[in-house]
């Protein structure tokens, strides 16, 4: 089913950690939430079943779109906390950890389902500003707000465009580096950004993206784009 229709919404928040699933070392976080951790947040909003990472069965990239814009330039704070072996209240036996952060994170979600019920519900929720669970942006104590920007029509193009989301570089065909350069676009590359995950948490597909780690828009010839009117304003967007 070919995507027409998206649910536009803006998260944010104080912090956000959304750890390198491939370090083991350190606590490093991407830049901005991967696939994945979206699918959480909306199953967190909407109420879906959180054990045995249930929720993960109504997301796959068959039936589920996503987008992410870049709203707040990206900025990491490195903070030592202190961990627990044991859930509860820290009695002893301590852990000090360095933790990265993204701090006064902000970004801008598109979302596509081909289950109607299931946008339904993430409409009325985010418009009315509810949630069944707490959002947040990572970790449990990074905590996300969230509100709706509209539910407008979309549709594709295949020329070169400004594109304002997130891009995957499979989705890539040409670079615009002249254009990069005049408008000062300071491109961050994210690898091994996972794309999609099974119940296990294990990840099935990872791409590359790019963005400019000050929320510009980027010039670039591309594979599966689209355009969205939002207040007659058009913003371009890769739907993964």
């Amino acid at each position: 089913m070919e995507p027409d229709k998206v649910i536009v919404f803006d998260i944010w928040g104080r912090y956000a950690h959304f750890k390198k699933i491939y370090v083991t070392t350190s606590a490093l976080s991407y830049a901005l939430p991967f696939k994945t951790s979206v699918y959480g947040i909306i199953g967190a909003i909407i109420g879906l079943e959180k054990t045995g990472n249930k929720y993960l069965e109504s997301f796959n990239q068959d039936n589920c779109k996503i987008a992410i814009q870049v709203i707040n330039p990206v900025k990491f704070q490195r903070l030592n906390i202190n961990l627990s072996v044991e859930p509860g209240p820290i009695k002893g036996n301590r852990k000090p950890t360095m933790m990265e952060y993204v701090t006064d994170p902000f970004y801008r979600i598109y979302f596509w389902h081909n289950d109607q019920n299931l946008s339904d519900k993430l409409l009325n929720h985010v418009q009315n500003k509810t949630s069944v669970y707490t959002p947040v942006l990572g970790l449990a104590h990074c905590l996300a707000n969230f509100n709706l920007i509209g539910y407008h029509q979309i549709k594709p193009f295949q020329n070169e465009e400004i594109i304002d989301s997130v891009i995957p570089k499979s989705h890539i065909k040409n670079i615009d580096s002249k254009y990069w350069e005049e408008k000062e676009i300071h491109i961050q590359e994210q690898d091994m950004y996972p794309l999609e995950m099974n119940t296990n948490r294990e990840v099935t597909k990872r791409d590359s993206v790019l963005f400019d780690i000050n929320g510009k828009p980027v010039k670039a010839k591309v594979n599966g784009g689209y355009q969205v009117l939002i207040k007659d304003k058009p913003s371009n967007i890769i739907l993964m």
